[in-house]
């Protein structure tokens, strides 16, 4: 039987009358929603493990806030798909206050009438705590992007006295056809005290204006902004993408509620610059050739607790359960190895002491072949990574501190490469670990450093840690910013915690790989790269044989022990090698990363030859233990 379309919808959220929980203002609120993962069972424990699906933006001193935020989700008929909507109070970073909740359906959603859902919320003592208004739109598929420059002119004066100005600010409402419900979908900031201001570029995807519809009419509110919350509408104008585009630039705003002035025009608008992108999707860039590879670390850090402890997450029962790691290999490089074209994976260790043949040390490691092979450190699909990490775990000493600079550089290295061959490459680099870094400005500095680079990193919260650091590396807002004040121009980390996951294949899969397809079009974009016309691939029975044959001979060299060589024994003691990774001067690590690491071409098999010339190593330093220590090898060629 054919599987039934998935429709996308699209949810917007309002509401009235909320209770005013600020002792000062009024309250400042904002909506996490909620889903259900498990249908069989719907009860406040459930949501209260923390599903999350998205919230929205903070809307300062308003009690009946439009949020400009959506929700997008997947719907199915044929399910009952258990919403949970929650409204908050912002205090400060560290607390929020419950307004209210409620739970409902989609179904409920959908088929209200004109697909408008208004529904009492209640706090945790039962009590009304206001109206939640929904809104459900159908998604167009549209991945047109749209630049727009606005600017005002000649806009009336709403204040008097010494407080004589305007601070006005754009609303963008979708206008549907025999539907009298607006729907707010952008909103400008204000420009302080100007009657002829200029508004920042708008930058947006078509669909979130006008769904894909360009003849769809937009209404554009204009206001003044209050600092109280209750802003003044001064007056608003109509227009379409299509019209704009057509070079129909300037609009009258006009005042229609002020009947005793009929339209009094109450400013003009003006559209200085509109550009319409035709945007790639990521199907368009692969289909064109691009080829994904992924990249594993694995976190072996002592807090992880020792493999014979029952409480340990790399716990090693004698009954053959699988620990929380492998748990989170299977689940997540599952999903992941689909995109890896070759399958042939890199898998690293760190945060441990290895007692390997070839890397058999006292020091700790903080990036090392799991499979003890530098010159290959590749193994074959899910299990060989799986393999590897149940054969090499016995042989591990649990150490740390827990250090993710070592592997992200690793990456870097390798992506670098990538980029300077101009190969048809990208990186993905999933990193298993049981806790916050020690090393998160330096983290912070290699993202902001990678947006440049063909490189998306996936992190993955093992256990119960305190993981608000790692939120931090998502940047879904770009507001990350490295020591040295430079801004980060795109978002290639997705944090997700394991454990919230957990039994849930098809929502962690969304979890693991939402960001994914946004992050390798923003890289393309950020680098002026158009995907290439699709290739036509012929298959022939001699294109089978052939690659039957090259993966038996992946597996084959699998088999084969890693020759010991002099220049690995006596590693620990070659101390003229040690380098400082970790220093003030980035302009001189940045050289140093440039530099080493003679990564072969990925499309040669990830590096064959002299693949690990750094291995990095925490050397103890009494007066800065964030110190880094590599011990670079020398390259055999």
């Amino acid at each position: 039987m054919d599987q039934p379309d998935v429709e996308k919808l699209e949810l917007f959220l309002s509401c009235r009358s909320l209770n005013d929980l600020d002792t000062f203002t009024v309250s400042d609120p904002y909506i996490i929603m909620y889903i259900q993962n498990n249908q069989k069972c719907m009860s406040l424990f459930l949501f209260q493990l923390g599903f999350e699906h998205g919230r929205t933006e903070k809307i300062d001193n308003n009690l009946n806030p439009n949020f400009t935020k959506s929700m997008t989700l997947e719907y199915h008929f044929e399910v009952q798909q258990h919403l949970r909507f929650e409204v908050y109070h912002y205090v400060d970073e560290r607390e929020s206050k419950l307004i209210g909740r409620v739970d409902s359906t989609l179904s409920a959603i959908v088929g209200s009438k004109d697909q408008l859902l208004s529904l009492l919320i209640y706090d945790e003592q039962n009590k009304k705590g206001g109206i939640i208004i929904i809104r459900v739109d159908q998604v167009k598929d549209c991945s047109d992007q749209v630049t727009l420059q606005l600017r005002g002119s000649k806009i009336i004066e709403t204040r008097f006295w010494f407080w004589r100005s305007t601070n006005p600010f754009l609303r963008f409402y979708r206008l549907r056809k025999d539907d009298p419900n607006p729907v707010l979908v952008y909103e400008t900031e204000y420009v302080l005290n100007n009657v002829n201001p200029v508004w920042q570029p708008i930058v947006c995807k078509a669909q979130k204006l006008c769904n894909g519809d360009y003849q769809m009419p937009i209404k554009i509110e204009l206001w003044d902004y209050r600092t109280s919350g209750k802003h003044v509408f001064i007056g608003e104008t109509e227009a379409s993408l299509e019209e704009l585009k057509n070079g129909d630039n300037q609009r009258q705003f006009v005042n229609k509620s002020n009947k005793s002035n009929g339209n009094k025009v109450v400013g003009i608008l003006q559209v200085t610059n509109f550009i319409l992108n035709k945007k790639a999707s990521f199907m368009d860039f692969l289909q064109g050739g691009l080829q994904l590879n992924l990249l594993v670390a694995i976190d072996f850090t002592g807090s992880n607790k020792n493999i014979d402890d029952i409480t340990s997450l790399h716990y090693q029962d004698p009954r053959g359960s699988p620990s929380l790691y492998e748990q989170a290999i299977t689940s997540v490089g599952d999903i992941l190895i689909n995109y890896d074209y070759d399958k042939k994976v890199p898998v690293y260790g760190f945060g441990c002491k290895p007692k390997l043949t070839v890397f058999n040390t006292k020091d700790t490691l903080h990036c090392f072949p799991l499979n003890d092979n530098p010159d290959d450190p590749e193994v074959y699909g899910l299990e060989g990574i799986v393999k590897v990490y149940k054969d090499t775990i016995h042989k591990l000493v649990f150490d740390g501190p827990t250090y993710l600079h070592p592997v992200i550089s690793h990456a870097m290295l390798q992506a670098n490469d990538i980029k300077d061959a101009q190969q048809e490459n990208y990186l993905i680099l999933l990193i298993l670990t049981d806790g916050q870094t020690n090393d998160i400005q330096i983290t912070i500095n290699d993202v902001v450093a990678s947006s440049h680079l063909p490189l998306s990193i996936i992190i993955v919260g093992i256990g119960n840690a305190d993981f608000k650091l790692m939120e931090i590396l998502n940047n879904n807002d770009l507001s990350m910013v490295d020591s040295k004040g430079n801004k980060s121009q795109r978002d290639l980390v997705q944090f997700v915690p394991f454990n919230k996951y957990n039994g849930d294949a098809k929502l962690l899969s969304r979890e693991v790989l939402k960001e994914l397809p946004d992050q390798v079009v923003e890289y393309m974009e950020l680098t002026n790269q158009a995907p290439k016309p699709a290739k036509v691939m012929k298959f022939s029975q001699q294109t089978y044989n052939s690659k039957k044959q090259s993966q038996q001979q992946i597996q084959n060299q699998q088999q084969k022990q890693p020759r010991q060589s002099q220049q690995f024994q006596d590693w620990p003691q070659q101390q003229t090698s040690l380098v400082n990774l970790m220093t003030d001067d980035d302009a001189q690590s940045q050289k140093r990363l440039s530099g080493g690491m003679g990564v072969n071409v990925l499309s040669q098999g990830m590096a064959q030859t002299g693949f690990l010339q750094r291995i990095i190593s925490e050397v103890p330093n009494q007066q800065n233990s964030q110190f880094y220590q590599a011990n670079r090898f020398n390259s055999q060629n």
